[in-house]
């Protein structure tokens, strides 16, 4: 547990050290003063009024689950194992004591402990531009949004997981960011074409917690989703974890 523990320290300090990780954090940060002067341009510009400034923090939570933080994730991933195997990184931790299980089970741990820094922060930016917006809708709704933008952890992580096990199949960075773009891309489109298609990833799921706080699901409906986003989570850690112990470096 020590040596878990010391490593999840090593990839978190690593991940810090990453001029990636400062851009991504960096753009976390400026999405919702950029999407605000937007917002603030479009609304005097036409007259028309888009929401208040609680609607302001699930809009930006929207925008942020389906297009930026899955983008921010597979170049994450991508970095943290096929970028760190094509620059010997990853064979320095490997003769290290320590098994290829905690290995694998830290880089997850740190890759969880991003996704849920990226929301925080992305909350905390949306939640000081909403007050500019309507202060007191938004201090209304603190508690609300902040359980949305926690609720989005879950299916975000297992788009993290998926991600993870598609990276273990390709030995450059680049190729890896791009088969989960593809992948991504591909699942999101799927329901348009194929409808029946929307309920077998959680890629289709990154609005989830729209589910909790517009009461328009039912707990039969809430405990499938959650089920189906655990077995995604389970699948993707489990299938990523194999490769990485059989996958020669």
């Amino acid at each position: 547990m020590n040596r878990l523990y010391a490593n999840i320290l090593n990839e978190s300090h690593k991940l810090y050290a990453r001029k990636i990780t400062k851009i991504t954090l960096l753009l976390t940060v400026a999405a919702p003063v950029l999407a605000a002067l937007l917002v603030t341009s479009f609304q005097r510009n036409t007259g028309i009024i888009l929401g208040d400034g609680s609607h302001f923090l699930l809009m930006m939570l929207d925008l942020f689950t389906s297009f930026l933080l899955p983008f921010f994730l597979f170049v994450t991933i991508a970095d943290l194992f096929t970028g760190e195997a094509a620059s010997n990184t990853l064979t320095n931790v490997l003769v290290r004591p320590i098994s290829r299980t905690k290995i694998f089970a830290s880089k997850v741990a740190v890759i969880a402990l991003y996704t849920l820094f990226c929301l925080a922060l992305m909350w905390l930016g949306s939640t000081i531009v909403g007050f500019f917006f309507d202060s007191g809708n938004v201090f209304d709704t603190l508690l609300a949004s902040s359980a949305s933008y926690f609720l989005a952890f879950f299916p975000m992580l297992a788009v993290g997981l998926i991600a993870v096990c598609l990276v273990m199949w390709v030995d450059h960075s680049v190729s890896a960011l791009a088969l989960c773009l593809l992948i991504y891309t591909a699942a999101r489109l799927l329901p348009f074409f194929y409808p029946q298609a929307v309920s077998w990833t959680a890629f289709d799921y990154t609005d989830w917690h729209e589910m909790w706080i517009g009461n328009g699901a039912t707990w039969g409906q809430l405990l499938q989703v959650s089920t189906l986003l655990l077995s995604n989570c389970i699948i993707g850690y489990t299938a990523g974890w194999y490769r990485f112990e059989k996958k020669q470096f």
